[in-house]
């Protein structure tokens, strides 16, 4: 080979890299020509399941399923646009929306399936109208028609046992004549306010007793019958009984709002409208182990809701009865349904 020709050979491999490695770079940074031949970046689509055996599909195309190591799935080098996403699983309802994947971004969401036929177990009978739950103890109390009044019972779900009255007194202090406006649960005890007494009922779990007393001063800060707060106590949840709105309060830093409230815009808001119903909203709460789903009571239905407004809010059904309420323990994945006076726990996975 002649000096020239290797001149030549050496030149051209200097050309080629000089062309090629700041289009490797780009490459290798994420940048792509999309569809409408437009140069940019890439993004991402990260999909969890909460249930193992789920389908996960992107554009009607089964890319993974679920096992108990991996419960996700995650795409990268994917175009600027929207991406149909599912999560499926025999014997539940779909998850389902439509996400927009961005330049430069992971687009995150958080599935949730509800069985079709979820397990049901009949645990009361009588003559109850509500039911409330502890968020500190796994304690329900309910309210039952007596001749007397509107008698408030507790019961603990997981022993099926009541709490003993511990006398006479106690009971006529948990007879309210005309309900109960206002609930404030504190740990081992609950603060009840009817029309014209205010009353706290003490729990002594190891006698499995419950004793009442007048409490006249107390302050009521938070009204549990209308509001209620996730675990990590970031988010509070709350309906008006007025206009049938659900809202979400942030309760941090504005800088660490969840994708699901806000997604990527500018968060300048720590409020937001998650639903506005045509009828009256018996109950709201989180759903257990979620910050993301609620649980609602309206009309004759208990339903879970998404909160993350993206490609719409996903909607799958619990129970569908006559006049359903409900209450739950943000440990335990039941809901306690009560429906024209019995109480049942409904399985929730």
């Amino acid at each position: 080979m002649t000096l020239r020709k290797r001149r030549i050979i050496i030149a051209f491999l200097s050309l080629t890299f000089f062309i090629l490695a700041p289009a490797l770079l780009l490459y290798t940074l994420g940048y792509r020509i999309n569809s409408q031949f437009k140069f940019g970046r890439t993004g991402g689509l990260y999909i969890a399941s909460p249930v193992t055996g789920a389908e996960i599909l992107v554009k009607n195309k089964k890319e993974k399923e679920t096992n108990i190591f991996q419960s996700g799935l995650f795409l990268q080098n994917l175009a600027e646009g929207n991406y149909q996403v599912a999560v499926t699983k025999e014997g539940y309802w779909p998850w389902q929306k439509v996400l927009n994947v961005k330049e430069g971004l992971v687009v995150e969401a958080r599935a949730f399936l509800i069985p079709q036929t979820p397990e049901g177990l009949v645990l009361l009978k009588g003559d109850f109208f509500s039911v409330w739950a502890s968020p500190y103890d796994k304690i329900l109390f309910l309210e039952e028609n007596k001749p007397e009044g509107k008698e408030v019972i507790f019961y603990l779900p997981e022993t099926n046992t009541f709490l003993t009255n511990t006398s006479a007194t106690t009971t006529k202090l948990l007879t309210f004549a005309g309900g109960i406006s206002e609930i404030f649960w504190e740990n081992g005890s609950v603060v009840l306010k009817g029309w014209k007494t205010t009353i706290r009922a003490t729990f002594d779990f190891n006698k499995g007793t419950v004793s009442a007393s007048r409490e006249p001063d107390v302050k009521i800060t938070v009204n549990h019958k209308y509001q209620k707060f996730n675990s990590q106590n970031t988010e509070r949840l709350w309906f008006d009984n007025k206009t049938n709105e659900v809202w979400v309060e942030w309760l941090k830093d504005k800088t660490l709002i969840p994708y699901y409230l806000c997604d990527i815009k500018s968060c300048e808001s720590t409020n937001y409208l998650i639903s506005s119903f045509k009828f009256p909203v018996k109950n709201v709460d989180f759903f257990p182990g979620r910050k993301d789903i609620i649980i609602a009571s309206v009309q004759n239905n208990v339903f879970a809701l998404e909160i993350d407004g993206r490609g719409g809010r996903i909607m799958q059904p619990i129970y569908k009865g006559k006049d359903p309420r409900f209450a739950l323990f943000s440990s335990v994945k039941k809901v306690y349904v009560l429906d024209s006076g019995v109480l049942f726990a409904v399985n929730l996975e």
